[in-house]
């Protein structure tokens, strides 16, 4: 048997208090998988809504995940499948002050719906990582390891024997270890980002003190 109660615990660590946004795959709202049980497990985790999710359309997947974006207010973590991660990675570049990362797993081929150009074309400002999960031919590999390389995301095959319609108790485990990692970059990234703050305001404190005992014509012996 699943431990739920696990699960949802490890999703809460992995965030480290960060809100997710959830967005699906094409047609995903037809069958349970790994996303629709984050969605319930994650606190205070969203999901866009769309209206018809089984269809491709461009403009309203992008403007559902902005509409979600400007509803939140507070930085949340983009959790993003196959076409939804393509609709994802684009809205990132345009709204990197709303995002603190982005977790995109099986991205759908922008070609097949002729996206490429739609895509950012340069990396995406926040830690971002592409995560494959089906089996993955070499052409698809090879693919998405070049798209991870345009959005400036690390990459990460965990392919595994499985069809589109996973077990309702599949919390893909793996998917929640990979999460972890990017949200503890994000952690890494504001710790480093605070202590260069930090000696600079101390830096600056030296050199005030130092100009001030100038000033008074006081030379520490």
């Amino acid at each position: 048997m699943t431990n739920t109660s696990h699960y949802s615990t490890e999703l809460a660590c992995a965030l480290h208090g960060y809100r997710a946004l959830m967005v699906p795959a094409l047609d995903q709202e037809h069958y349970q998988d790994w996303q629709n049980l984050w969605a319930h497990s994650i606190p205070r985790a969203s999901t866009i809504r769309l209206i018809a999710s089984q269809t491709a359309d461009w403009v309203k997947w992008r403007n559902s995940i902005i509409a979600s974006l400007i509803s939140i207010d507070e930085p949340v973590v983009l959790i993003a499948e196959g076409f939804g991660a393509l609709a994802a990675a684009s809205v990132a570049a345009e709204y990197p002050g709303k995002i603190i990362a982005v977790f995109l797993v099986d991205p759908a081929d922008p070609d097949q719906f002729d996206l490429r150009k739609k895509l950012p074309k340069k990396a995406l400002p926040m830690t971002t990582k592409v995560v494959l999960r089906k089996e993955n031919s070499a052409e698809r590999l090879l693919k998405n390891t070049a798209l991870a390389k345009q959005l400036g995301a690390d990459f990460l095959s965990l392919e595994e024997a499985s069809t589109n319609y996973c077990s309702p108790t599949d919390y893909w485990p793996e998917g929640i270890q990979a999460l972890k990692r990017v949200v503890n970059k994000v952690e890494r990234k504001a710790e480093a980002i605070t202590q260069a703050r930090t000696r600079k305001v101390l830096a600056y404190l030296r050199a005030m003190k130092q100009m001030q005992i100038k000033q008074l014509g006081y030379q520490p012996s």
